[in-house]
């Protein structure tokens, strides 16, 4: 640290929500020159901090000084203007769709109150270029559209926008739940650089051993309260175990399935697409099998394949021995494939829109006679799913808005395994979610799937040991290796899922 004073001090913060006590006096101080993170089981109580702190809720109880002066954010503008930046999970949040790459980096000059009437294209361009430098994110085309890059480059854009401000607290909540780790490893050198310069970083991440990382000292909320401060040297167990208490070391493992009489998904020589190898893949019921590659290894082309979204260029998928092809999403939703997607706030979520309705929408059909929809019997399935999952929520009438990330999460698993279905896809299913919650879905798809199956498609190893049965490898498109759970070799994963 460079300075023996904190430049952000937060006092008995506290924030109120109808009858819920989201925070209850709350305080963490921030340094100069340092990486302070956050931790906190889903619905404990973080993004409400984070929001209080960066402008967004005005009406909080507690005490904010910023280099010893109390100051109070009637709006994000305000927090912005004292020099606190924010990155937040969400990446939909932090662009603006319709414009270039070149005028989202460099964005805060085009709305400046400073900027000239006329619109400067050479000006931005240069601007852009002289942010993008930082992170190095030349190789990017300035001029397209920004819809037209991928996730993991929205948020390296977020984030290189935010950096170029050289702000006095930095605030990166959920960072590197969308970028590779090669993306990660720079942002960290990048953090690394500006923390040694003095800034203050707020880091905010359900990724325990990045928290373990990179952070100087870790805070912790826990249901709404101060849960205290861990200093370095700090051990992933000791950071669980102050969010959460003790959980269970591993789960219980089910027998080894080998009849083919419960043979439920096979795809043979299927080509996704014109370039990639035949994939073949054979998954049993009962099963909760792991696909594990990179960003970019074709994962999400598969799993949207076999949800209708994309047509194959050839092969066959096969469920319970009938030869399928799927022209739409409905379709595959007929034959009881379900998927959770990969980008939970643009293609699950449906704002504005209440915790029964996000889980009950696909299946009104089922709810409904003659024509008429039965509240009655909507509800009770919403309910049952809320207590199942153990979703942290007012009540199946509360907006989802309302709820954590990893709540969010949950409320859109719940969705596809709320009606039968021979197998669910789920692409990233614990982006954004802690280590608690990551365990309550696990146990209940362990729980839930006996007569189904499972594919759960992670770039992260360590999620995959702790849930899956047997992980599958994919490269570029291709299928390198299987390795059983039970007898997983990291470094081989490793070594495959690098493999030039």
């Amino acid at each position: 640290m460079k300075s023996s004073k904190p430049i952000i001090e937060a006092k008995n913060i506290s924030k109120t929500f109808g009858a819920t006590k989201a925070l209850k006096d709350v305080s963490f101080d921030f340094y100069e020159g340092e990486i302070f993170s956050i931790v906190g089981a889903n619905g404990a109580g973080k993004s409400t901090f984070i929001k209080i702190i960066c402008g967004y809720y005005a009406d909080y109880e507690g005490e904010i000084y910023i280099d010893g002066k109390l100051v109070k954010f009637e709006s994000p503008r305000d927090a912005y203007e004292a020099g606190i930046q924010v990155v937040h999970q969400s990446i939909e949040q932090g662009i603006v769709q319709n414009m270039s790459v070149a005028e989202n980096l460099a964005l805060d000059m085009i709305v400046s109150p400073e900027a000239r009437f006329i619109y400067e294209k050479k000006s931005i361009l240069k601007r852009a270029k002289e942010i993008a430098k930082k992170m190095n994110l030349e190789h990017l085309d300035m001029e397209q559209n920004i819809q037209d890059i991928t996730q993991s480059q929205k948020q390296m854009i977020i984030i290189a926008r935010a950096l170029a401000k050289k702000p006095k607290l930095l605030i990166l909540d959920e960072p590197t739940s969308s970028i590779s780790d090669r993306e990660a490893t720079m942002l960290f050198e990048t953090l690394y650089k500006l923390r040694d310069e003095g800034v203050s970083i707020l880091f905010v991440s359900h990724y325990l051993a990045e928290v373990k990382k990179i952070s100087n000292r870790v805070g912790v909320i826990k249901d709404g309260k101060f849960g205290g401060v861990l200093h370095q040297p700090v051990e992933v167990q000791q950071i669980v175990k102050a969010m959460v208490g003790d959980l269970e070391s591993e789960f219980e493992r089910k027998d080894e399935i080998k009849s083919e009489k419960n043979l439920l998904l096979e795809l043979k020589e299927l080509v996704v697409e014109g370039s990639s190898e035949p994939i073949n893949i054979k998954i049993y019921s009962g099963e909760i099998v792991g696909l594990l590659g990179l960003i970019g290894a074709g994962k999400t082309e598969l799993a949207e394949t076999l949800f209708g979204i994309r047509k194959p260029v050839s092969g066959e998928i096969i469920i319970k021995d009938e030869r399928v092809v799927f022209k739409n999403i409905h379709q595959a939703i007929k034959h009881g494939v379900h998927m959770v997607p990969e980008n939970r706030a643009v293609n699950a979520i449906v704002p504005e829109e209440s915790i029964k309705d996000n889980i009950t929408l696909p299946f009104l059909d089922f709810f409904s006679k003659m024509g008429v929809l039965s509240k009655k019997n909507e509800i009770k399935a919403a309910k049952r799913m809320i207590g199942d999952m153990g979703i942290k929520c007012e009540g199946y009438d509360a907006y989802i808005e309302s709820l954590s990330g990893g709540n969010q999460q949950k409320v859109i698993v719940a969705r596809w395994l709320l009606m039968k279905h021979n197998i669910v896809i789920l692409d990233e299913p614990f982006q954004g979610v802690d280590i608690k919650s990551r365990r309550d879905i696990s146990l209940y798809l362990q729980e839930s799937t006996k007569k189904s199956a499972v594919l759960m498609i992670s770039s992260d190893i360590d999620e995959l040991v702790d849930v899956t049965d047997r992980i599958l490898v994919m490269n570029k498109g291709k299928i390198l290796g299987e390795e059983k759970t039970s007898q997983v070799d990291r470094d081989k994963l490793l070594a495959l899922i690098t493999q030039e």
